[in-house]
């Protein structure tokens, strides 16, 4: 069904949409392949991060169907050119600090023919990346 190795540790949330708030997975912990079973209740989305490996998942439920998205993220991506560091403040999350959701904005050049075709930066993708306590 899903290319999600359950055998990892992930750090990050799922929500279900019988929940007001999401399950939060801060440290690390396994995720429970039977979330993904039954129809009711089910995943509505989530993000997870394996730190070990650097795999980044996406997860929305959308018209009765996972959108399931995993990506590899190398180290040196934290500190790439081509890679911007986003953090987002979390709202709705169980937890008793503040977190901060951190994600990797990826960007390429791709030829514009309103710029005379010149190379602009377009945004390629942005991957979850596990998260903070606090904005640094």
């Amino acid at each position: 069904m899903m290319n999600i190795n359950f055998d990892l540790p992930y750090e990050g949330y799922l929500w279900m949409s019988n929940k007001n708030h999401p399950c939060v997975y801060c440290p690390e912990a396994l995720i429970d392949r039977g979330l993904f079973d039954g129809h009711n209740p089910f995943v509505t989305e989530g993000y997870l991060f394996n730190h070990e490996k650097g795999i980044s998942i996406s997860i929305k439920y959308v018209d009765g169907r996972y959108r399931i998205y995993i990506d590899k993220v190398k180290p040196s991506d934290f500190n790439s050119k081509d890679t911007d560091r986003l953090c987002y403040l979390t709202q709705r999350m169980d937890h008793s600090d503040a977190l901060w959701a951190e994600f990797l904005r990826y960007w390429t050049e791709t030829p514009d023919p309103a710029c005379h075709s010149m190379n602009v930066l377009e945004i390629e993708k942005e991957l979850f990346v596990g998260f903070k306590k606090k904005e640094e």
